[in-house]
């Protein structure tokens, strides 16, 4: 688990269950070098079951609450889907 913070959130108006472009903001957005990461482990072998980002973590920052939102942002890297809205 990587808990990075600030920097991220490209694609902003994709809405829940859309295809986020994570190099909207350039190739080294955070989110562009997570699914890069994730790629290059798979291509040398590794199973990834899940790899995901996680805007506003209910446990961490004070969660979705302390922004007005009521449930988290969850970015699929694998997938590229995403599940909330901003």
């Amino acid at each position: 688990m990587i808990d990075a913070v600030g920097g991220h959130g490209q694609d902003r108006d994709k809405k829940d269950g859309e295809v986020v472009n994570f190099s909207v903001d350039g190739e080294n957005s955070p989110e562009a070098l997570a699914q890069k990461f994730v790629e290059q482990l798979k291509a040398n072998g590794c199973s990834v079951d899940s790899a995901k980002v996680v805007h506003w973590p209910i446990d961490n920052y004070g969660g979705p609450e302390k922004n007005g939102r009521t449930s988290e942002i969850v970015d699929d890297l694998l997938t590229g889907v995403r599940k909330g809205s901003f």
